[in-house]
């Protein structure tokens, strides 16, 4: 379907019945622009006016989609064209369609890992690669930040092996072994802090609230406050492998 051809066309039947192109629109209900923009070749009438442009320019649909009038004995052939042309243009529309949705579905997808892999990196139960143990923890060396005593840990267990990542953090070189052994082993602690102020149970999602109130216990025995007051500094060193 040749776009100029009928815009050509629609402009030589209005002229010819002497109407402008202001007058055309008005007749249509569109701007003199829309009309405009026909006739350049730049756009096509909506298939909802065109009867009513046929109408008024005295043609048939046939010959609008041809761009020129049609003899009798062509009426068929071009009639089958003007067909053929139609299906072509619908299924080229039907398959921008198609990509456009494909496109927009894979958006939506990556956007969902994308977001999904924050929260899961956010609340603990996936690392950040940036965040990985990846070198030896020596305090005022290199990149290395803060001075932690990686001996009192690792004296208290191997699953409490402490490293830093690239930017010089201290982290635990398996932070999943870490917490899980922590909740074992200091039950006692983790369960002051819940009682005192009213906490949901230590996990990924709470383990904030956990470091921020394990210093600040007042009840309990002396030995459960240090076991509060562990945590916390666990879990100061914890975070860093999620944040």
């Amino acid at each position: 379907m040749d776009q100029e051809k009928i815009g050509m066309f629609i402009a030589k039947c209005r002229k010819e019945k002497g109407i402008t192109q202001a007058k055309l629109g008005e007749k249509l209900g569109v701007s003199s622009k829309a009309v405009s923009k026909w006739e350049n070749g730049r756009s096509m009438p909506d298939i909802s006016i065109m009867p009513d442009l046929c109408s008024t320019l005295n043609i048939s649909l046939n010959e609008l989609f041809a761009g020129e009038k049609i003899k009798e004995k062509d009426l068929k052939p071009q009639t089958e064209n003007n067909l053929l042309n139609l299906l072509k243009l619908n299924y080229k529309s039907a398959n921008k369609r198609k990509i456009l949705i494909i496109i927009i579905i894979i958006l939506i997808i990556t956007s969902f890992l994308i977001i999904g892999k924050m929260l899961l990196v956010k609340y603990g139960f996936a690392y950040d690669d940036n965040l990985k143990y990846t070198q030896i923890y020596i305090s005022g060396e290199g990149n290395i930040k803060g001075d932690v005593d990686i001996n009192k840990f690792g004296k208290i267990s191997t699953n409490f092996d402490i490293g830093a990542n690239k930017y010089g953090m201290a982290v635990f070189k398996n932070p999943s072994k870490a917490f899980a052994y922590l909740r074992r082993k200091y039950k006692k602690g983790i369960k002051l802090i819940k009682d005192e102020f009213n906490l949901m149970p230590l996990s990924n999602f709470t383990y904030k609230e956990y470091k921020t109130y394990g210093w600040q216990v007042t009840k309990g025995s002396k030995k459960t406050q240090e076991e509060a007051r562990f945590v916390s500094s666990f879990l100061d060193i914890y975070e860093n492998s999620f944040n």
